[in-house]
């Protein structure tokens, strides 16, 4: 087909201009463009035609293996991308499974939620102080965090980015570098900014420096928000026993929020962080469940492990804990009272989290055994981070006791390699204390 002019004539200069552009293009992209000719035909391209039908079948086949090579390269990218950031993604999966496990059960604290999500909105446009929520341990602030984590969307706009860490939880969680380095790493991909480079990870004093020059950046983008929720200050070993953060931003930029969590007590990070946050409005105190709130939070639980208490057996559960209001020894208390047998007139049950953790071990010990229970909690003790289920089975399995024990009554699957067993149900999870 050809463009003529108003008197018939071939438009020479359309012409021309069409040639120009095939081979302009044909320069740019050598190997992608292939050039079929066929002769003219009234009825256009008929697949009965013999030249017609060799045209179409071998389009059909550049089509095919042009979009096959497309596809190719772009998951070799992905690929090499994926192995480059594989660490990334593991720990981002790690902590967004354990906030899921979190707040599966979650109740009350609607009204401190509520309070929270004005804050940050009041928040949001200037220049403030980071919040820190505190409280005895087990009261429930890591599924508060969980929890606020999850309505952020829903606070601060359904574009706002959310960065959750569980600190202690990973190994990566665990001191203040690796923190930093993963946060500005997820952050840079949020915002579709450039990764920090190598000579940035090198030295602890540049990954701070980065980290606070990014939460600027992403605060002059004047777009999104930014929220970073870090749980447990108190597992993290740069500040644990030191007596200042020096990597803690004392303000925080508009549309970047900062959330914290550490345990009240003596000589802890509470102190620290009281010490280098000077605002007192900054700090929001998680108090114990309600009556209302403790009886739903048992519910939730019977419903979620399908079980009911009688009558009998509910008196008895309140008349243990008449004043508990402590979601982790309520939980521990559960957990045994979910196996109770409608037969069975149970004793009491422990009235503080010391003596409902001696009445958990006990429990295992008479499951397990004393001498494996013993064992595997000394480990876990004695590990900095806690261990994985392959490194606790690697140490178990050089334990002449343990396997003395194990193998007691039945005889060991290989006689080449002698190896613990794998634990039952165990999902991969990672053991902390």
């Amino acid at each position: 087909m050809v463009d003529r002019l108003a008197d018939g004539c071939l438009d020479t200069d359309a012409q021309n201009l069409l040639s120009s552009l095939k081979g302009r293009i044909t320069d740019t992209h050598p190997g992608v463009l292939k050039a079929h000719r066929l002769p003219w035909s009234r009825d256009l391209v008929n697949p009965k035609n013999k030249i017609h039908a060799r045209y179409l079948k071998e389009l059909g086949e550049q089509f095919v293996a042009r979009a096959n090579h497309q596809v190719l390269e772009r998951l070799c990218e992905l690929d090499v991308a994926g192995r480059e950031l594989a660490w990334l993604y593991q720990e981002i999966r790690h902590h967004l499974w354990q906030s899921s496990e979190v707040t599966q059960n979650f109740c009350g604290r609607q009204e401190l939620l509520a309070r929270l999500g004005q804050q940050l909105r009041h928040d949001d446009s200037k220049q403030h102080t980071p919040l820190v929520l505190f409280g005895p341990p087990g009261i429930g602030k890591t599924a508060l965090m969980c929890k606020l984590a999850e309505q952020m969307p829903r606070l601060l706009g359904h574009k706002t980015v959310t960065v959750l860490r569980l600190l202690g939880t990973s190994q990566m969680s665990s001191d203040a570098r690796g923190l930093l380095k993963s946060v500005c790493f997820q952050v840079c991909l949020a915002y579709g900014l450039p990764l920090p480079p190598a000579q940035v990870l090198d030295a602890h004093t540049r990954v701070v420096q980065f980290f606070h020059t990014l939460l600027h950046t992403v605060s002059c983008r004047n777009f999104e928000s930014l929220v970073l929720l870090l749980d447990a200050m108190d597992d993290l070993d740069s500040v644990r026993h030191a007596r200042r953060v020096p990597w803690l931003p004392l303000n925080c930029p508009p549309r970047v929020h900062l959330i914290l969590s550490a345990c009240s007590g003596a000589l802890g990070v509470l102190d620290t962080l009281q010490r280098v946050l000077l605002d007192p409005e900054a700090y929001w105190e998680v108090k114990p469940l309600s009556g209302n709130q403790r009886q739903e939070m048992i519910q939730h639980l019977l419903v979620a492990a399908r079980r009911t208490l009688s009558p009998v057996h509910t008196d008895l559960f309140w008349a243990s804990l008449p004043e508990c209001g402590n979601p982790g020894q309520l939980r521990l208390a559960f957990e045994e009272a979910r196996k109770w047998a409608s037969f069975t007139v149970p004793a009491p049950l422990a009235t503080t989290a010391e003596e409902a953790t001696h009445q958990l071990c006990t429990r295992l010990e008479q499951t397990h055994g004393q001498l494996l229970v013993a064992h595997v909690l000394g480990y876990i003790v004695s590990s900095r981070h806690g261990l994985s289920e392959a490194e606790l089975k690697d140490v178990l399995s050089l334990d002449d006791e343990v396997l003395q024990a194990v193998y007691r009554d039945w005889t060991p699957p290989s006689k080449e390699l002698l190896r613990f067993p794998g634990f039952a149900g165990s999902g991969g999870k990672l053991f902390y204390v």
